[in-house]
């Protein structure tokens, strides 16, 4: 389903990483498809109203029937809460077949996507029995371009964490020389680096070394 939205309802700005073909769309495409698995997995089906999805030019809602706990506001669900489908034997299947990750998660991947593309986080809104998701369009220019610089910064960490798995002692004014790029950056990938739980330092700067974390 997901597919056929971006295939045949939604155009895509193309443009080239050198000889690489890139298509960027006005909506993160892994946000949209946790919100349609969010509504099949909450939908109530008993009232026969199918999923529905409305696509204009600036924004994409997505809709369908529930039964809403009386607890609950919209605000709620934009913050961590326990998952409560409605569905809760489709929620597994969902689950074992690896389209979603945990209950519970949803929303906050949804969030989570809209913000690596630069878009605005969804809007939730509840009218009688039904929940709705609104997506605001992000212009595909910027789209490509936040997109694009968050690729730069992946491709950075991997280059000064192959040069600090070789050479452990190496250090920060090397790796620039090295990679070609200022203190500052090599500065904050090592930082992004540590945040993360890659790498750590042992000892000082002038004797100290680097320690490449395992993971998995």
């Amino acid at each position: 389903m997901v597919e056929l939205i971006y295939l045949k309802y939604l155009k895509a700005s193309i443009s080239y990483d050198k000889e690489v073909r890139v298509e960027t769309y006005p909506y993160a495409r892994e946000a949209v498809r946790e919100a349609v698995y969010n509504a099949l997995i909450h939908c109530k089906w008993e009232d026969g109203i199918p999923i529905q999805i409305l696509i204009e030019d600036e924004a994409m809602y997505i809709s369908n029937a529930c039964v809403f706990p009386s607890d609950w506001t919209t605000e709620n669900l934009m913050k961590t809460h326990n998952s409560r489908p409605y569905n809760p034997d489709l929620a597994n299947t969902f689950f074992r077949a690896g389209y979603i990750e945990s209950w519970g998660r949803g929303i906050q991947k949804i969030c989570e996507e809209c913000n690596l593309i630069g878009a605005k986080i969804p809007e939730y809104s509840i009218l009688g029995d039904d929940i709705t998701v609104k997506f605001t369009a992000v212009a595909t220019s910027k789209a490509f371009k936040r997109t694009n610089d968050v690729r730069k910064e992946n491709t950075m960490n991997m280059k000064v964490l192959e040069l600090i798995t070789v050479q452990t002692d190496i250090s920060l004014s090397e790796i620039a020389d090295r990679l070609g790029v200022s203190y500052k950056t090599v500065q904050r990938t090592v930082a992004d680096l540590k945040r993360v739980g890659a790498i750590e330092r042992i000892g000082g700067r002038k004797k100290g070394y680097w320690r490449v974390k395992e993971t998995g």
